[in-house]
């Protein structure tokens, strides 16, 4: 007897009918004595059969049978020498943005990271298994091999694109999460469609329907399903009352369960929902959800998590793309902050992306609208750094940038100098914390350590060279690399002192006394004599302060991938064009100094982007011998942990084979 559906399965994959495990099938029946039709649905029917047959093939898919069921689930388990090793290089990275710096990947580390992912892939298919072979679902054999075979072959959903990504044996991610409503419609739509041959009314997407039905592709259909049943309806999408649930921190198995379970069917794309993943992350600290009202008015649809560690705020999440905290959703999570040990930045974040969201409104609207001043600080980060919920920069803010064209320039020109000149507190801050480390002479009359200056003649100081920048072109210079670049500029009060080599390391580590991990210092070149005090503190001329700009990002004309002496010759090339702008690689000194700026205007230097707005290559100093290399030294601070090390700008003699991202002070 043909078995409905059998014709579409032939629809869907023309050769299954003719493949050898089909066809042998249908000779193993043929020689006991059935009739088996040569049509190849006929045929597909017959080897459906024969898997569901609990005295032939006993397919555990369709007839329940567990041995027969563990060993299909291990089949499609990914094996340990299967994980990509990108898969351990990104666990890397994750330690780094946690604040955890430069991990080592152990073997017993790798073991544990390889058994969480088999075991969320395992419990991920073990529950597609459970629901198509039991009595819940009531579905032929048609649809369940159809359903399994299909997605066995799919991995993670990309929300974006609103498809599943094809999976390879190398695929890390857990199997698609099982959404029972949604599994419901597309065999309701299929069934009606390609088996009874009714008409399906998909509604305002019935077009789009139509065009999934005829090609059949489960994972297409299923991504189409989800957005039709779940919370990410726009109706459900702006409902915003709700509560929040806590699991506590425990390794009790059971509150894992629960956690991850609450997750699943939402399309949320949190890790969490696995329930290994769910297991280890409740180990290190607890665990908040906000759910919002679902169509019954329960509080079941999940929008928001807040994932502690070692008592402190370590991750929220959202449920837009990239895991984007949704607008809507910011006062209620910076509500739910503020009771939280670490959520004060996290209040910041929330009060950003909703200013962003108001300038992405009205750009949208009208690309041409003006924007004031305070939004043109805002947009071009010239007061602080815009940090969202995502791993990622916020996408948006280049976006609109680059939208905006040449139209806030002016404005830009005219602000940029008075964002400057408010930097004199934070650059006096600093320069009061490196002296009281630095210089070891005795406090004066009033109060002051001797040969140091007050706020008063800083700020005297400051207003002289405001004026010789703004006659020389660096404010314009500046521009230019802001709008090229994306680049914000410190203002670095640094003592025109010679500091000594021992001075100069001490004033790194003193820095590190306040971070999250102390400095790393390469003795063997920073306490060596390698370089005078006055190489490593660039001092010069008489006056007590240098006062320059160090910029957060690279030279964008020094191309990475320039070998060394290149980009030497380059400096050269343009401090002869412009001199005035005085370009150099800041000194160590100043480095060091540029830390504490940075830390005095709030920025403690823990985000993944630390390295990116610190590290100085300093090239421009004489290499020395090092463990048989040629090095320079080379200072950073990477997640909070800040270094002195060395780069290898020349190996094995040769110039520039080791290429470098270059920073530039001015002024």
């Amino acid at each position: 007897m043909k078995i409905p559906g059998s014709s579409f399965l032939h629809d869907r994959n023309p050769q299954l009918h003719s493949s050898e495990e089909v066809e042998s099938v249908a000779e193993y029946l043929r020689a006991g004595g059935e009739h088996i039709p040569n049509e190849p649905a006929d045929k597909i029917s017959a080897h459906l059969g024969f898997l569901a047959n609990r005295d032939y093939a006993n397919d555990g898919i369709l007839t329940g049978d567990q041995a027969s069921i563990d060993r299909q689930i291990k089949a499609h388990v990914i094996k340990a020498e299967d994980v990509p090793e990108g898969y351990f290089e990104l666990q890397q990275r994750i330690a780094r943005e946690q604040g955890h710096g430069d991990i080592e990947v152990t073997p017993d580390m790798r073991s544990q990271l390889t058994e969480a992912i088999q075991s969320d892939q395992r419990a991920g298919l073990g529950k597609w298994v459970e629901y198509l072979g039991g009595d819940d679902g009531g579905y032929p054999d048609w649809f369940k091999s159809y359903s399994w075979t299909s997605v066995t072959k799919i991995g993670t959903y990309d929300k974006e694109k609103n498809e599943f990504q094809k999976r390879s044996k190398g695929t890390t991610a857990p199997y698609p999460e099982l959404n029972r409503e949604a599994l419901a419609y597309v065999y309701d739509v299929l069934n009606k469609s390609r088996v009874e041959g009714q008409q399906v009314d998909g509604g305002a997407n019935n077009d789009k329907l139509q065009e999934l039905l005829k090609n059949g592709n489960f994972g297409k259909l299923y991504a189409h399903a989800i957005l039709e049943v779940t919370p990410d309806s726009p109706e459900l999408r702006n409902e915003i009352e709700g509560s929040w649930t806590t699991f506590n921190q425990t390794d009790d198995p059971r509150t894992s369960r629960r956690l991850s379970g609450s997750l699943q069917g939402h399309g949320t794309g949190w890790c969490t929902a696995g329930e290994s993943t769910a297991s280890m992350q409740l180990k290190r600290g607890d665990f908040y959800v906000y759910n919002t009202r679902d169509e019954k008015g329960k509080d079941t649809i999940p929008r928001v998590a807040i994932r502690m560690e070692k008592g402190k705020v370590a991750e929220v999440r959202g449920v837009n793309a990239a895991q984007e905290l949704e607008p809507v959703m910011a006062d209620i999570t910076a509500e739910r902050l503020e009771d939280l040990p670490g959520g004060e930045e996290y209040i910041r974040k929330a009060e950003d992306m909703k200013r962003l969201t108001a300038i992405e409104k009205k750009t949208l609207a009208d690309p041409d609208a003006e924007l004031t001043s305070d939004e043109i600080r805002f947009l071009y980060e010239l007061d602080h750094e815009i940090v969202g919920f995502g791993y990622e920069k916020d996408p948006r803010i280049s976006e609109i940038k680059a939208k905006r064209g040449e139209a806030d320039k002016p404005e830009l020109a005219r602000i940029l100098p008075e964002s400057i000149r408010k930097q004199i507190e934070s650059a006096y801050t600093a320069y009061s914390a490196v002296t009281d480390k630095l210089l070891t002479t005795k406090r004066g009359r009033f109060g002051k350590r001797e040969g140091t200056v007050s706020t008063q003649e800083l700020e005297q100081l400051f207003a002289a060279k405001d004026k010789e920048w703004q006659a020389n072109g660096v404010y314009d210079y500046i521009l230019e690399k802001l709008l090229a670049d994306g680049a914000q500029f410190t203002l670095v009060a640094t003592p025109n002192v010679e500091a000594s080599e021992a001075q100069v390391v001490a004033l790194a580590e003193a820095f590190g006394k306040e971070q999250p991990d102390e400095t790393y210092v390469d003795d063997d070149l920073y306490s060596k004599g390698h370089y005078t005090g006055q190489e490593l503190s660039g001092n010069k001329g008489t006056g007590p302060v240098r006062l320059s700009l160090i910029p957060s990002s690279f030279d964008g004309e020094m191309v990475y991938g320039d070998e060394v002496d290149v980009q030497v010759e380059k400096l050269r090339e343009r401090r002869s064009k412009q001199p005035e702008l005085d370009l150099r690689v800041p000194s160590v000194l100043e480095a060091v100094t540029y830390w504490y700026c940075l830390r005095a205007k709030g920025d403690m230097l823990e985000e993944m982007n630390a390295r990116e707005k610190t590290s100085i290559i300093h090239f421009d100093l004489e290499p020395k011998t090092l463990y048989k290399w040629s090095v320079v030294p080379v200072s950073s601070v990477e997640l909070g942990l800040p270094s002195l090390s060395f780069h290898r700008p020349y190996r094995n003699g040769v110039v520039g084979q080791a290429r470098a991202d270059v920073r530039l002070a001015v002024g």
